[in-house]
Parts: structure tokens; sequence; C-alpha cells
């Protein structure tokens, strides 16, 4: 809702009107006493507007000759152009355009249910559009700034706790995993490994959440930087596959690769390439069914992009999941999303880190017939002479 400085009201100029039962004399001793007046309001007896008197029709020629004993009602407009005063400025030009375009020199009159408040003109309303122009950009130019602030604040905190979780995370999972592989001798009970082994792999799970949940923060703080080098994509890539099969086997899901082996160096940031395909293997793992297949591709496409794409034979997604999966923690509702751990953070990181790379991330999904996602990396980051960004 607009201020009532920018509203009609704020516009209004507490000109003294004219009584319907004036004569025109009354209204010509009131032009030449007030030079700037274009025009004067004329109301009845209780206040309510009865037409707008021009200055033209009372002197046509300037020379302050006419009126006389003529009714002032006689050479008024009777259909003055009238703006309730709670009406935004916005609104009043767009109506003096469409309903009274001579309102533009006579100015018009501002009311407050149907009784006189005051005149209104064209240079009044610019001048106060102007200024409410003016206090809108320092009002968004303050947002930003509390924005940009709260978000500096937001990452400072998650770093800080990040750290705070990570070094009883590390000692927690370094213990496990000597349980694990029985380092100072066999357990009693058999059961006692495969708790460890638990305990370490939800503690690895805990980790990757900080990471992700950390870089996001960077990224939307645009305090995300890349580590350029040269990156052998084929190696990456079917590392990341082979690092994810043992955990999509308990799945029930395998993971082929079709990576040719002569697909050129990448310029890039080779851990936030790795990150990048562990998220898009992992959330493929996650949406597909028992006995299904996660293929990981690489091509360079006709105009030089490199595309690596992760292929599932999952469950897919509509369009509005889609947008929905791309938010930061917008899980997609399903049985198989439910049965498994997750926050909703893998795809819109992903997507961060491809945007960062100058790249993109195209999706292709249909549902019940499985779901397709692409790295696209620009040309200029592809081969021995790329050039970053």
């Amino acid at each position: 809702m607009d201020e009532p400085a920018f509203t009609a009201a704020g516009l209004a100029v507490p000109v003294a009107p004219l009584s319907s039962s004036q004569d025109c004399a009354a209204a010509l001793a009131r032009f030449q006493r007030q030079p700037e007046l274009a025009a004067l309001p004329v109301v009845d007896g209780d206040g309510r507007v009865a037409g707008l008197l021009e200055r033209g029709r009372l002197l046509p020629d300037g020379s302050g000759e006419g009126g006389g004993m003529q009714s002032v009602t006689e050479l008024m407009d009777p259909h003055p152009l009238l703006i309730d005063g709670a009406t935004p400025l916005a609104e009043i030009g767009r109506r003096l355009a469409r309903l009274k375009p001579a309102a533009l020199v006579t100015g018009f009159l501002v009311v407050e249910q149907d009784r006189y408040l005051g005149v209104g003109t064209v240079t009044g309303l610019m001048a106060r559009s102007a200024e409410q122009t003016e206090l809108r950009a320092r009002q968004l130019d303050e947002a930003r700034r509390q924005a940009e602030q709260a978000i500096r604040a937001k990452t400072a905190f998650l770093a800080n706790m990040s750290h705070e979780i990570r070094t009883p995370l590390t000692a927690m999972m370094g213990f496990a995993e000597l349980l694990e592989q029985e380092v100072l001798g066999p357990h009693a009970i058999p059961l006692y490994r495969e708790y460890a082994r638990d305990i370490a792999e939800s503690g690895r799970h805990l980790m990757e959440l900080i990471n992700d949940l950390l870089d996001l923060s960077k990224a939307d703080a645009d305090r995300l930087e890349l580590v350029d080098g040269t990156v052998d994509v084929v190696r990456v890539a079917i590392g990341t596959a082979r690092l994810l099969a043992e955990r999509a086997a308990r799945h029930g899901v395998s993971i082929a690769t079709a990576v040719p082996l002569d697909l050129p160096p990448l310029r890039a940031d080779e851990r936030k390439l790795r990150q990048m395909l562990l998220n898009l293997l992992s959330n493929a793992v996650k949406f597909t069914p028992a006995d299904g297949i996660v293929t990981l591709r690489g091509r360079v496409a006709a105009d030089g992009t490199l595309w690596l794409s992760v292929h599932d034979t999952g469950i897919g997604m509509t369009g509005e999941e889609l947008a929905k999966a791309l938010e930061p923690w917008g899980q997609v509702d399903s049985a198989l999303a439910r049965s498994q751990v997750g926050t909703g953070l893998g795809l819109p990181l992903t997507k961060r880190l491809i945007e960062l790379h100058g790249g993109r991330l195209d999706v292709v999904s249909r549902r019940d017939e499985g779901t397709t996602i692409s790295l696209v990396f620009p040309p200029r980051r592809v081969g021995r002479g790329g050039s970053g960004r």
C-alpha cells in the first residue's frame, strides 16, 4: 500500500473553491489576483464538486476582460477529472491519459468521499513521482545491504559451526574405522564390526552434508571460488563412479560408465568437478529402484562443449518436481526419497558450481521413464588451450 505522501491526497493543493452560486466577476477577480492558477474548482453548498472553471474560458485572450454577471456554472466544465485521495501516483498518470487528457493542462480535482480536497497538477505529480522513485531506490539499496550483511553473517556462522562439528566428528569417524577394521584385535561379537561400519558411514554422510551446506552458503554470498587446473576428465569420472559403486550395489542399483578414453582435458576445479559428479550419481542412485541402472556418459558436442551426463532408469520427475528439486532444501516427495537420507542440497549446489565454471546444468526428465542430468562445460574450458573463465 502506498504511503499517504505518495497518493493523490499528497498532491492536493488547497485552492479555495468558488461557490456554484457565484458569478464570473468573482472568478475573474480571483484569476487576476492569482495568475498562477490554470483553473478554479467549483463546489455546491455541501462541498461536493460541481465543476472546474478554466482560466481560458473566462480570459480567452489573457487581457483581463470578460466575465460579468454570468454564473460560473455557465462556463465551467461540469465533468472535471476527479481523483480519490487514496489513489496511488502511478494510477493517476494512467487516468489522466485515458480519461481526460485536457487535465494535463488544467489539472484535476482531488476528492474524499466525493467532497473537494484540493487541486492536483501534472507538475506536482511529476515532482512527487520523482521523490517516490528516489525513496524506493534508497529502500531497495538498504534492503540489499541488509540482505548482504545477513548472508555474510550466515556464512560466518556456518563456517564456525562447521569447524566445531568437524573436529569431534573426525575423531568419531577415526575410532569407528579402527573398530571396523579390528586394528586392536577381533571383536568378541562380530555384530560390533557392523555397528562400527554404520557409525563410520553415518559420519561420512554428515561430513558431506556439512561441506555441501557450507559451499551452498558461500555460493549464495558469491564467495565460492574456483581453483582452476588441467583436469583429466576420464580419470575423475571413472574414479567417481567406482567410489559410489558399492553404495549403489547395496540398494540393488548398478553404475555403468560410457566415457570415451580420448576425452580432452578440462580447465576446471577438480575437487568441485568430483563433487558435482558425486552429487549427480548419488541423486540418481537415490531415485532409482532396485535392479535399475545409472549410466555416466561423456562426449564433446559439435559446438565444442563438453557434456558429462548421468542417466538413470528411475522414477523421473514432472516439471513441478524438477523446479522444486533445483531449490535448496527442495526434496522431491516420493517413497524412494523418503527411504533414504538427504537434504535436497545436491542438485542446487551442483547447478551453482557448474554455473561458476561458466557452464549450465541440462535436465531431461519424464515421469516413470528416468532422468538425464548433464554438466555442460563451455568450449573455452575444453582442451589444452582452455582459457578458464
